[in-house]
């Protein structure tokens, strides 16, 4: 048999009655099936404000969405709710109940209210009223000029959609005195001291819904001013009026004390508002609470999908930093590119002003120092005197010398020698020249093979000029009949050695110096090395390594 068919016997007090009413009230929603209590609640889900679904599950918001709202509709008095994967605890509708102090004048006019909140849940709130701890509180209000009259209110007057309940007990109110001994009792629990018209009377929309408990503990005599507010289009008062006495008037002090407990909420309609969500899955659950703040176990949930917005996402990442290395890539190589196309563009410069200044020394110098050397060798044929024939003797020789020193300027300037073979060919023919004139017996040996491989100037001009001061020392300083200068390539290392058989470097030799730290320096310039080896037979042997760049 339904809760709703229980049956009750007679009762005939006002204050019974009211229990009743409320017990039945609530009985109404701890009784109801679960189903249908879900049934009943309506949730829209909106995204941007515009309506998108009702409850269902799975719903995928648009990519970006920024504000996110749930437009709820219950059907029970009060409900929690909760965005599970964003809110770690129950949310729950809450506003204010008042007891108020008004004081009024002489014509009845309100000069001056005080009112003094309750909201949410009382601490030791249990199921019932009954079963609640109550909060002792004690407020202090100073009695305004010109104030005869004051009236105490318990409302729930305020939001349409206010519920909840209220209830206080032992209210006293007394005119602080300065001691103890002169405080005045102006009302005292249940609003009756002396007077007989100093009562609560109910008042409001719906004063029904308040009521007067008596409390079950016989130790406890003191009645229970309870509001049970399930009206969300009405509301219900308690109220009390005293008159104030002449030596409380004009700036007096009051002390109100009494115990409370509460338990309040909105009903209606609501929206709750979730902005800026972070990527993932979440429900939103509603969940149906009795007056009492009692959950009846009946829900419905709203499950959504926030996607990750584009570009936060890990392919769009990935993607715009393939795009980006791409585009340093292209940048990188066009930067790359015309800095070689500038290098060989200054390297093509170079090639053509040394050809052309190779061509203008041959063509012009050397010209003119054949055509001296022509002129002082006929003269000295032709002018028979002893003193001239050795002057033109020697320029003859000495035009000879520059003849010879110019052809190998303009060989080391030609860029069409930059290659390691017309290096190997002018190392053969300085070596056999420097030799002959000194009438020493030369061998050159290059036993590698020969290629087309490119050279730079500063390799091609600093290694054969090495190679001649080896040669130099050797024909100046070492007395040697033999010479012999051997050439290889192995792995791209040119070595070229020169060896003689005659007195070596003594410890004289290498203080003077002997262009030997010159030497060194200039095949350190081409990243190359200088050794010397004495040989056991007498002789010395230079070896020059350097890397063909």
């Amino acid at each position: 048999m339904s809760c709703l068919n229980r049956k009750f016997p007679l009762i005939y007090s006002l204050s019974d009655l009211i229990t009743i009413r409320k017990i039945l009230t609530l009985a109404v929603f701890s009784c109801l099936p679960q189903g249908e209590l879900a049934a009943a609640i309506s949730v829209d889900v909106l995204v941007n404000r515009d309506p998108i679904a009702r409850q269902g599950s799975n719903l995928t918001l648009p990519a970006g969405t920024n504000d996110l709202r749930f437009f709820v509709k219950p059907q029970s008095l009060s409900v929690r709710y909760k965005l599970e994967g964003l809110d770690e605890d129950w949310k729950q509708r809450v506003d204010t109940i008042f007891l108020r102090v008004v004081f009024f004048n002489q014509k009845g006019d309100p000069i001056q209210m005080n009112p003094f909140p309750a909201s949410g849940r009382s601490a030791g709130w249990g199921k019932t009223t009954e079963d609640s701890e109550f909060t002792p509180r004690v407020e202090n209000v100073t009695v305004p000029r010109h104030a005869v009259y004051m009236s105490l209110a318990m409302t729930t007057a305020g939001p349409a959609s206010l519920i909840g309940i209220y209830a206080i007990k032992d209210l006293r109110v007394s005119a602080m005195g300065e001691s103890e001994f002169t405080t005045k009792v102006l009302m005292s629990a249940g609003g009756f001291l002396e007077k007989p018209n100093a009562e609560w009377k109910k008042s409001g929309t719906h004063p029904s819904m308040a009521s007067m408990l008596e409390h079950q503990n016989q130790t406890d005599s003191s009645p229970i001013l309870q509001i049970v507010d399930d009206d969300i289009n009405a509301h219900a008062d308690w109220t009390t009026g005293i008159k104030i006495p002449p030596d409380v008037a004009n700036r007096g002090t009051l002390e109100i004390s009494w115990k409370e407990a509460y338990n309040t909420g909105l009903g209606d309609n609501f929206t709750a508002v979730y902005e800026r969500l972070p990527a993932g899955k979440y429900r939103f659950v509603v969940e149906d609470l009795s007056l009492l703040g009692k959950p009846l176990q009946s829900r419905v949930s709203v499950s959504i999908i926030v996607p990750q917005v584009f570009w936060k996402s890990f392919w769009f990442w990935g993607a715009a930093t393939l795009v980006l290395a791409l585009i340093s890539i292209v940048i990188g190589r066009y930067l790359l590119r015309r800095k070689i196309r500038l290098h060989l563009e200054q390297e093509r410069m170079i090639s053509e002003e040394r050809r052309r200044i190779a061509l203008d020394l041959h063509d012009d110098i050397g010209t003119r120092v054949s055509h001296i050397s022509l002129v002082a060798s006929h003269a000295d044929n032709t002018i028979l005197h002893e003193e001239a024939n050795k002057a033109f003797g020697q320029i003859s020789s000495m035009s000879r010398d520059l003849i010879g020193a110019l052809s190998e300027s303009v060989w080391m300037l030609n860029p069409n020698n930059d290659d390691l073979e017309s290096l190997v060919d002018f190392l053969y023919r300085l070596v056999n020249e420097l030799c002959r004139l000194k009438n020493i017996r030369c061998r050159v040996d290059a036993v590698f093979v020969m290629e087309k491989q490119t050279i730079s100037y500063e390799f091609r001009h600093n290694v054969s000029l090495a190679v001649k001061e080896c040669v130099n020392n050797v024909l100046k300083h070492s007395h040697a009949t033999e010479l012999d200068m051997k050439i290889e390539l192995e792995k791209n290392i040119l070595a070229i050695s020169i060896t003689d058989n005659g007195i070596g470097i003594s410890e004289k030799s290498r203080s003077t110096g002997l262009g030997l730290d010159s030497l060194k320096s200039r095949m350190k310039s081409i990243a190359g090395n200088c050794t010397f080896e004495h040989l056991a037979e007498g002789g010395l042997r230079i070896i020059l390594t350097a890397p063909v760049a």
